[in-house]
């Protein structure tokens, strides 16, 4: 089985009992194709960065889950048929994104025991913190120097350090980030873009 890990935006117009409604659907898809569900985050309600078919807001839903490289193919057509779904994104976790998943519901799950062993998670996990970007400052990558793995496409926040005003993505001149974190990086907001969590283009992103 591989580890795979899919995001996707029901249309705000659901009430809470249809939302719940539309998730159970699709983790049933899963579980009757023989996936393991590992874990699931309700978003809510989010604003998104640009409309989709003509919504300004949208109710997302996370689920990590271990399957079959056949049972995406049922998930995502499923996905494309159901009118209350309006984007979605499915992609298999590397090595670092796994890494990254279990260290983040590490977190969640401590959050809930103690505050204080929350904490002692969250300083191990280095690349949880975002780094800053200094255009000033002599040029290194930050990513090799804080030992970052994997950049999380959920949080734009932390993307928008290596955007412009525009939306578009700094170069490595200004950045100083290495070849291989640069396409990590266009590849996080890439998928950020797709599911509106990041625009596209504007004119005063910051």
């Amino acid at each position: 089985m591989n580890q795979y890990e899919t995001v996707f935006i029901l249309t705000p117009v659901l009430s809470d009992v249809q939302m719940k409604e539309a998730v159970e659907k699709f983790k049933g898809i899963l579980t009757a194709e023989g996936a393991e569900i590992v874990n699931e985050e309700n978003w809510g309600l989010k604003k998104l960065a640009y409309p989709i078919q003509k919504k300004s807001t949208g109710f997302y839903q996370l689920i990590e889950f271990n399957a079959e490289p056949t049972v995406i193919e049922k998930l995502e057509i499923n996905f494309r048929r159901d009118e209350r779904v309006i984007r979605f994104l499915t992609f298999k976790q590397d090595k670092y994104a796994a890494e990254y998943a279990a260290k983040r519901r590490s977190v969640k799950s401590t959050k809930k025991g103690g505050l204080i062993m929350a904490q002692q998670v969250q300083s191990e996990i280095r690349y949880l913190t975002p780094p800053s970007v200094d255009v000033k400052k002599k040029k290194y990558c930050r990513f090799k120097k804080s030992g970052i793995k994997y950049i999380d496409y959920k949080d734009p926040e932390f993307l928008k350090k290596f955007l412009n005003e525009q939306g578009k993505i700094l170069p490595r001149r200004i950045t100083g980030t290495s070849l291989k974190f640069q396409r990590r990086v266009a590849q996080a907001v890439k998928r950020a873009r797709h599911l509106a969590l990041l625009p596209y283009v504007t004119d005063m992103m910051k």
